[in-house]
């Protein structure tokens, strides 16, 4: 469905109404975490809102832009690599975050919105409805804010008890859209848990490893594949998308990506898709 609107130069354009939920991994970690990349940059979306959500296929640590800054990066990337994670630094801000197959991860695009519909907002009402899915699993006390001492701290987090964090979301905003990215643990692996207190060493954050946490810990049936199907439940009913997969044309590029094992510092998702946009 579209409708004709004028754009700011006066010129009659269509405006797509289309809104898709796209379910399950797409290939490896870096694939996964380019994917939401080339979307917001590419031209002329076929949808307003296009939800992925899927369990990850491999163990990867998702630096960001402001990870970069710090003096540990060098380290914090070694660390990631000899744990066997792959390091990326992903489009979204905040900060680093570790997961492997025992979590969900949820992009959300939006190619409606630019630079001045991002902000709080939009944190605290997607964290408001990440709660009350939560809280729907079963005996999950699942509330807003931030633990002291969590990894990834934000006003937003979603958290258990007011004691371990399990959700944790960030935003990247350019001129052709938005994309908002949320990382539930469900699982936490020994690995994910070591990988996140060593790498957050690195990058000399402070870190209470009591506040890193899965679902599981609070209700142990829980699978990440029935948190990925709640939450496709929630996100299909309440914003009304549609059933659809990823462009083919966008998973292909997607997967070309081969990154540089011998750098010092991790993958850069923007850095290559400004330079290898889709044509």
């Amino acid at each position: 469905m579209s409708e004709v609107v004028v754009d700011n130069r006066g010129v009659p354009t269509a405006k797509n109404h289309t809104r898709l939920l796209v379910s399950g991994s797409s290939g490896s970690a870096v694939t996964e975490l380019m994917i939401p990349a080339l979307l917001l940059r590419g031209p002329n979306a076929g949808w307003s809102q296009l939800v992925h959500i899927y369990v990850p296929h491999g163990p990867v640590v998702a630096f960001s832009g402001r990870d970069l800054r710090s003096p540990g990066i060098a380290a914090a990337t070694e660390v990631a690599r000899s744990a066997g994670f792959e390091a990326v630094v992903r489009s979204p801000g905040g900060r680093m975050v570790a997961y492997d197959s025992g979590a969900v991860v949820i992009d959300h695009l939006d190619s409606t919105s630019g630079i001045r519909h991002a902000g709080r907002s939009t944190f605290a009402e997607n964290a408001e409805s990440h709660a009350r899915v939560l809280r729907g699993l079963g005996d999950i006390d699942a509330r807003v804010g931030e633990v002291d001492g969590e990894y990834c701290p934000g006003e937003f987090s979603v958290n258990v008890e007011g004691r371990t964090k399990v959700v944790g979301s960030a935003q990247r905003v350019t001129s052709t859209g938005s994309l908002f990215s949320t990382v539930v643990q469900v699982t936490v692996s020994d690995r994910v848990r070591a990988v996140i207190t060593a790498v957050s060493e690195a990058l000399g954050y402070d870190l209470r490893t009591s506040t890193i946490a899965g679902l599981a810990d609070y209700a142990p049936a829980l699978t990440a594949e029935d948190v990925a199907a709640a939450f496709a439940s929630d996100y299909r009913g309440r914003l009304g998308l549609t059933d659809r997969r990823l462009p083919t044309e966008v998973v292909a590029h997607a997967s070309t990506v081969t990154p540089d094992l011998h750098s010092a510092t991790p993958f850069h998702v923007d850095d290559w898709t400004r330079a290898n946009p889709i044509s």
